[in-house]
């Protein structure tokens, strides 16, 4: 039996009461937010498992509450929408959901979603510390996941945990392709690569940081329904320069 307990904020009361009663039937407790506000507040007072967050809410959209959120906690979270939209789903990632559920949904797809970002979160929180890795350099390219510090020459990159990770990764394997079944296990600790979008946001976002860099994001290509490599050509790519002192 589930003893996780996880916060349903929704500001359809209809809609909230069937969401809690769907979690609840399946051995999960549950408690509920009405607004944005209400779910901030529930979620620092603690004593949460996940957050199920509608986008559509009147006070503060759920894109605007999960990122507030993500300034201080780092709770599981899935937004659950009727936006349907790639463009949508795109920005609830980014925002920093876990996962992105579009409405009408499946009872039990919701329940085997909820399931699989839990496992990933105890997953991770299970993790021993990393032993000190070893530091990948290739051409301009310096990568120290231990340090959690990545630079193309001079200009750091300013990565997020994941991006590093998943450049670290490719950096590893430079020149070789990587399926994304294999990206995802080895990223997000998961053994079964899920349908959300997470990976291809992220791979985005480390591709824009490495144009911001100088113009390196054509470096990691994407492999149409196969996967993710960054090319050896990084190898032989100049050091860019330093960037200009305020």
């Amino acid at each position: 039996m589930d003893s996780q307990r996880i916060l349903v904020v929704e500001d359809d009361l209809e809609a909230r009461l069937l969401i809690a009663r769907i979690l609840e039937a399946s051995g999960f407790s549950t408690a509920t937010a009405s607004s944005a506000e209400d779910a901030l507040s529930t979620v620092r007072a603690g004593n949460l498992s996940m957050v199920l967050l509608d986008v559509l809410m009147p006070d503060i959209d759920g894109f605007e509450c999960c990122r507030r959120l993500r300034e201080f906690a780092q709770i599981p979270l899935i937004m659950v929408s009727a936006l349907t939209d790639t463009r949508s789903i795109v920005r609830g990632l980014e925002a920093g959901a876990d996962d992105f559920i579009t409405k009408p949904f499946d009872r039990d797809e919701l329940i085997a979603r909820v399931r699989s970002v839990l496992r990933r979160a105890e997953r991770q929180a299970k993790m021993e510390p990393p032993l000190a890795l070893p530091t990948v350099k290739i051409g301009p390219l310096h990568v120290d996941f231990s340090a959690q510090d990545a630079k193309i020459g001079p200009v750091d990159l300013n990565l997020s945990g994941k991006e590093l990770h998943l450049l670290y990764l490719l950096a590893q394997n430079c020149g070789m392709l990587l399926s994304r079944g294999h990206i995802f296990k080895e990223v997000w600790r998961d053994d079964v690569y899920d349908d959300s979008k997470t990976l291809d946001v992220h791979i985005s976002r480390l591709r824009k940081k490495l144009d911001v860099a100088g113009g390196y994001g054509v470096l990691l290509k994407t492999i149409r329904n196969r996967g993710y490599l960054l090319s050896s050509e990084v190898e032989v790519l100049p050091v860019p320069a330093a960037p200009p002192r305020d």
